[in-house]
C-alpha cells in the first residue's frame, strides 16, 4: 500500500507508478495473493479541492471512482488482520504523524525528495532518499532501473506533469531543478514519444491549480495543508494578500480553522505563478498576541539556511489593538515549504520544551 501526505499532484501520480512496479515486482516473485492500493491520504470529500490532480487524472482518463481515499479503508483493521500482512510505502515524506506511528512497524519503503530528518532515520527499510527537484523524479527512476519495458505515453506523461510542476518548468528563477530531474523528463519524453511543448502542459496544470472559482475560504484552507508539531502550514495557489481580499471577514474564518485544529497559530503560504515570474509571500495568524507566534516570526526573519528575505507588507489588527496577522512578501523565491518547515519545526519544538 502507497500512503501520501497532502496528496498533491505530485504524490498521487507517483504513488499509481510506484503501484505498477510493485505489482510487476511480485509478479517476479511469483507472488500470488498480493494486493496494491496507491491510497489518497485526503477524506474521499476533499479530492474535490485538488483541483489540479482532478484536471490531470481526468486528462489522463483517471476517474475518482478508481482511486482509493483513506476514509474508504480501514488501516488499523488490516494491520490487526493476522491472515493478511500490512506493508507500506511512504511517498514524497518520510515521517508520520501522532496518529499514524501506529503503523511504524508496517512501513517497508520510503521515497523522498526532502532532507533527512533526524527523528526518522528508518533503519531496515529500503530507502530513496535524494535531494532532486521532484520525487515523482525519483519514482521514475525506479521505474527505469527496474521495469523500463513497460513505460509507455500515459506513464511518462503522468510522471512528466509533475516534474514540471515542482521544478516550475526548470525556472532558473525558482533554481528547484536538478540534472537527475533534466535527465529523467528527456527520457521520458523519449521513450513515451510526447509532445515537447513543456510550456503548454505546465501552464495547463498551474492554471487548473489556481482555479479556486469553485472553492471556498474553508476549501482552500484545507487544499495543499501540513501540519507540523501541531501549527498548520496552509499552502496556498494565490497570494496570501490576494486570498485576504476574497471575504471582509478572514480573520474569523482562520480564526475558526485554528480551533479546529486546537491551536492559536496557522501560517499560510502564498505563491503566484505567471508563465515564467513567481511571487511568494508569507503570513502568521494568531487568535491573541503570544509567545510562540513571535518566536516563529522571529525565527523565519533571522533564518540564513535559508534566507527568506522577509518584507513586512501588512499587520492587521483585532479591535481591541492586538495584531492577528502579520504579512511579509518573501523575496528569496528559491525558498520553498519544504524548506521553511524545518524552521518552524525546530522553533516549535524548541518553545515547546522551554
Amino acid at each position: 500500500m502507497y500512503i501520501n501526505k497532502s496528496c498533491n499532484i505530485v504524490k498521487k501520480h507517483g504513488i499509481i507508478s510506484i503501484r505498477i512496479e510493485s505489482s510487476l515486482d511480485g509478479i517476479k516473485r511469483k507472488e500470488t495473493d498480493l494486493v496494491v492500493i496507491p491510497l489518497m491520504n485526503i477524506s474521499e470529500r476533499e479530492y474535490r479541492v485538488k483541483t489540479e490532480v482532478v484536471f490531470f487524472l481526468k486528462r489522463h482518463n483517471i476517474p475518482s471512482n478508481l482511486l482509493t481515499f483513506r476514509d474508504q479503508i480501514d488501516l488499523k483493521a488490516l494491520k490487526k488482520n493476522v491472515e493478511t500482512k500490512l506493508e507500506l510505502v511512504l511517498v514524497d515524506h518520510h515521517n508520520l504523524p501522532d496518529e499514524d506511528t501506529y503503523l511504524m512497524d508496517s512501513v517497508v519503503k520510503i521515497i523522498d525528495h526532502r532532507p533527512q530528518d533526524e527523528r526518522w532515520l528508518w533503519p531496515g527499510r529500503e530507502i530513496h532518499l535524494e535531494s532532486v527537484g521532484s520525487c515523482a523524479t525519483l519514482v521514475a527512476r525506479n521505474l527505469f532501473d527496474k521495469h523500463a519495458e513497460i513505460i509507455d505515453s500515459q506513464i511518462s506523461s503522468l510522471l512528466r506533469g509533475p516534474i514540471l510542476v515542482d521544478t516550475c518548468n526548470f525556472s532558473k528563477e525558482a533554481d528547484r531543478a536538478t540534472p537527475v530531474d533534466v535527465e529523467i523528463v528527456e527520457s521520458l519524453e523519449k521513450v513515451g514519444l510526447l509532445d515537447l511543448d513543456r510550456d503548454k502542459v505546465f501552464n495547463e496544470i498551474v492554471k487548473a491549480k489556481s482555479d479556486i472559482s469553485e472553492l471556498t475560504i474553508d476549501d482552500l484552507l484545507i487544499k495543499d495543508l501540513k501540519v507540523i508539531v501541531g501549527i498548520p502550514i496552509v499552502g496556498l495557489p494565490i497570494l496570501v494578500k490576494d486570498f485576504l481580499d476574497l471575504q471582509e471577514d478572514y480573520l474569523e474564518s482562520l480564526g475558526n480553522f485554528a480551533k479546529c485544529k486546537n491551536t492559536t497559530i496557522v501560517v499560510l503560504m502564498g505563491m503566484q505563478l505567471n508563465a515564467q515570474e513567481i511571487s511568494r509571500d508569507i503570513a502568521v495568524f494568531s487568535s491573541h498576541a503570544n509567545r510562540l507566534r513571535d518566536k516563529i516570526i522571529e525565527a523565519l526573519m533571522a533564518s540564513t539556511q535559508p534566507s527568506l528575505e522577509l518584507s513586512l507588507i501588512r499587520k492587521i489588527h483585532q479591535e481591541d489593538g492586538d495584531v492577528n496577522l502579520f504579512l511579509y512578501e518573501q523575496r528569496n523565491l528559491r525558498a520553498t515549504r519544504k524548506q521553511i518547515l524545518p524552521i518552524i519545526r525546530d522553533t516549535v519544538s524548541l518553545e515547546c520544551r522551554c
